[in-house]
């Protein structure tokens, strides 16, 4: 019988959480968690009253990696259902990576397999001090894949090749150190850690969030001329917006934005 679903909550200030809950698999991903984290990210990533979505998992746990059931299920499977498996995670991968909105992992306790993977594709991840993150895959047989792909472009070749082949563990701490994660929280500091990110991204002019995000996406995939380039047609459109005018204004009158009022003008 499947468990495990994908509980979203809402706040005032735009901020949703999305809750990966499986507690009895660690928050492990199964099929249709994957399914339901790649509809939500699309939802949110077109819905205008949405500022920033946070990853998180109940019961003070991120993610333990996907649900084994699920992977020995494919054992006897045909070549197509297999490829259109790992299809379904590529999608997750994309949706995340590519979603219009900052995301946010939150990682405590275990954020190890799928549970690392989704730390690497979102914008920001921070740490309970005491997480563990890893690799595990080459343990149970399996190359890390997609994993490779965004890991190999985070942090040096040689730590990426350590992590992935030996598949050892490491604290939130060296995470940090590598450039894994964003950010480390002292112990129970996790909440306060979270509040103080999203204070700063909800400061922030909401377009100006998605064109940097635009620009980030295009140079990755860009060769240095080209790069430039992009990041000149994204200045000269985004300079004659109305949250550009406010966010102007508000400095030199030595206020606050209003974002929302700009929206409406």
């Amino acid at each position: 019988m499947t468990t495990g679903t994908i509980r979203q909550e809402r706040r005032a200030d735009g901020v949703v959480t999305l809750w990966l809950d499986n507690p009895a698999m660690r928050n492990a991903l199964n099929d249709a968690m994957i399914d339901a984290l790649i509809a939500s990210l699309r939802d949110l990533g077109r819905d205008p009253s949405c500022r920033a979505i946070v990853l998180r998992g109940v019961g003070g746990i991120f993610c333990a990696g996907r649900e084994l059931n699920n992977l020995l299920q494919l054992q006897g499977a045909d070549a197509e259902t297999i490829a259109a498996t790992y299809q379904v995670l590529r999608e997750l991968n994309e949706a995340v990576y590519y979603c219009g909105k900052p995301t946010i992992s939150v990682l405590e306790r275990y954020a190890l397999g799928a549970g690392a993977a989704l730390a690497t594709w979102s914008d920001l991840a921070i740490a309970a001090e005491d997480t563990l993150l890893g690799y595990p895959e080459v343990k149970v047989g399996l190359p890390p894949s997609q994993t490779t792909v965004s890991l190999i472009r985070g942090v040096p070749r040689k730590i990426a090749m350590d992590l992935l082949l030996t598949a050892r563990n490491i604290r939130a701490e060296e995470a940090l150190r590598i450039g894994l994660v964003s950010r480390v929280a002292p112990k129970g500091g996790i909440d306060a850690l979270l509040e103080e990110m999203l204070g700063e991204l909800l400061r922030a002019s909401p377009e100006a969030l998605a064109r940097t995000k635009q620009v980030v996406w295009k140079v990755e995939d860009a060769d240095y001329h080209s790069a430039v380039a992009t990041a000149v047609d994204c200045i000269c459109t985004a300079i004659t917006t109305r949250e550009a005018r406010e966010g102007i204004s508000a400095f030199v009158e030595k206020r606050q934005p209003d974002w929302a009022q700009a929206r409406k003008a």
